[in-house]
């Protein structure tokens, strides 16, 4: 995730922290830290049971938990992590915050940029929030005791909503994009980026029956 902020938005000269042990660790330095020492970047750690220092991010947690999650049923970790995306779209693009004056966080944000603002705004599904909450609807069924009964004709393969769920604007924490220059991740002791066309230039595959 560290990384992935960094791709999108250039490198922090520091990074708050709780004391979470993906953090910190009471031996030696985690990995966190390793790679924040790494990239130059100055990583502060709040003071034990003090969760006003990490007011704002706290904050989200408990309207995240109020707003959605707390009237959800997720089908498995990847629906759950799409419909979170949802949500974190509709809080940065829909949902006005009196810290904002009455605006969305992304008015704030994008504020040196209106027209960033305004593509990433038209990727935002209208009904995020119902999608968070609820997920897609599913097909008619009729209720008997204790059985479902399908009102459709089964299909031959799983079937799958219309459309599918819209792709969330929220970064994922998967790096789409190449780091940025100079701060690449080295490969194992003994290797090299060239390896790979090395190997192919001793070996060409054939093409149209052609060495």
């Amino acid at each position: 995730m560290l990384r992935a902020a960094i791709t999108s938005y250039g490198r922090p000269e520091e990074v708050l922290t709780d004391n979470g042990s993906q953090y910190v660790t009471w031996r030696g330095k985690s990995v966190f830290t390793k790679e924040l020492e790494k990239r130059g970047i100055q990583q502060i750690v709040a003071a034990p049971r003090r969760p006003q220092t990490l007011g704002k991010i706290e904050r989200f947690w408990g309207t995240l938990w109020r707003e959605c999650i707390e009237s959800a049923l997720f089908l498995d970790l990847g629906d759950a992590r799409s419909r979170i995306g949802l949500f974190i779209d509709h809080y940065n693009f829909q949902r006005v915050h009196r810290g904002c004056e009455g605006l969305v966080p992304a008015d704030r944000f994008f504020g040196a940029a209106p027209e960033v603002k305004k593509t990433l705004q038209a990727r935002v599904a209208v009904n995020a929030l119902e999608l968070a909450r609820t997920g897609l609807p599913k097909a008619p069924f009729y209720l008997t005791g204790q059985v479902e009964i399908d009102l459709v004709r089964p299909a031959p393969e799983p079937a799958v909503a219309p459309g599918g769920f819209p792709d969330p604007v929220c970064p994922q924490g998967i790096i789409t994009a190449g780091m940025n220059e100079g701060e690449e991740e080295p490969g194992p002791p003994g290797t090299s980026p060239l390896d790979e066309g090395l190997a192919e230039l001793d070996h060409p595959a054939s093409q149209g029956g052609e060495a």
